[in-house]
């Protein structure tokens, strides 16, 4: 109820908006727990450098010891920025920023690179004071929306019906059900690419090289059974599983008892163990697999955009 009276006080300008001289485009979700989120933004990315754009990325930094803004460079650690702004700034290659005022975090991120020309706000849906020209939202292609119920009796940030008013809905595994006959729904699946070793990331291996090994499955993450069934999904079946909560920063004693076995973690995990995981922990790179039209969608939103608005 209180997110739904703050999105009416922004919509009918009785709270302050604030808009950047580019474009923005919200990725975010109306549930709580992991989506998919973090890979969209970087199959984002990735895809936009191809059409000849220059993006950039803010984020909260959720979890992360700076509390003013600031923008992510190399020398920064997760636990500085949060683990998700550092998976995007490595693996998208694009610059950050991060801040609990995204339209700050879109000030100083175009102050140092004022060659960017798109702006994506990582989970900033409910951030109503940063004016947006896109909206879109993943949905977990397993648990959908849970009961329906909002915060604290359900899983949902602000109520279904918000889903009408945003651009587009990705749906993080197959499932038709959520929405009928919207145009703008599209799927979207995570493809495992190959095991990285956390402690030395230039060791690679095949998707396929832990199936019949002693294994452990390690994580922290807002959906820890969608790693487990891609695990399953490669043939991986680990004898033991250890979860931690979303955003745990984890310390060396996390892999003692196992330093016989393969530790296998998800990136977002990895990223914030490189400087003292032992050399048996391996993280899975994946990536987000959109379908055609979803981009051609986009393109045509854009096209609008730099047509309508003079971006």
């Amino acid at each position: 109820m209180v997110i739904t009276i703050r999105r009416w006080l922004y919509k009918k300008h009785f709270l302050p908006i604030s808009s950047l001289p580019v474009p923005v485009i919200v990725v975010g979700n109306i549930t709580v727990g992991g989506t998919g989120k973090t890979p969209l933004v970087i199959a984002l990315c990735n895809w936009l450098k191809t059409q000849g754009y220059y993006p950039g990325v803010i984020s909260r930094g959720y979890k992360g010891q700076i509390n003013q803004v600031h923008v992510v460079s190399h020398e920064d650690g997760p636990s500085l920025v949060g683990d998700e702004p550092l998976l995007i700034f490595k693996e998208a290659a694009v610059p950050v920023a991060i801040g609990k005022n995204r339209y700050q975090a879109g000030v100083e991120l175009l102050k140092k690179y004022p060659e960017i020309n798109i702006i994506l706000s990582d989970d900033g849906l409910q951030h109503y004071a940063l004016q947006r020209n896109l909206e879109i939202v993943v949905v977990d292609g397993q648990r959908l929306l849970g009961n329906t119920y909002l915060l604290p009796a359900g899983p949902l940030r602000e109520p279904q019906s918000r889903l009408s008013t945003v651009d587009a809905v990705v749906i993080n595994g197959e499932n038709e059900s959520l929405l009928d006959n919207r145009q703008s729904q599209f799927n979207m699946t995570m493809r495992p690419e190959t095991w990285i070793n956390v402690n030395n990331p230039h060791l690679r291996q095949p998707i396929n090289a832990f199936s019949s090994e002693r294994c452990v499955a390690m994580c922290a993450i807002g959906n820890p059974q969608r790693f487990l069934n891609t695990l399953a999904s490669i043939g991986v079946v680990p004898f033991a599983t250890r979860i931690f909560e979303d955003h745990y920063h984890y310390q060396e004693n996390d892999f003692k008892e196992w330093l016989d076995e393969k530790i296998l973690m998800t990136e977002k995990d990895g990223i914030k163990c490189h400087l003292f995981a032992p050399q048996n922990v391996w993280m899975l790179k994946i990536s987000a697999q959109l379908d055609e039209p979803f981009y051609q969608w986009l393109q045509v939103k854009l096209t609008h955009l730099r047509e309508n608005n003079g971006f």
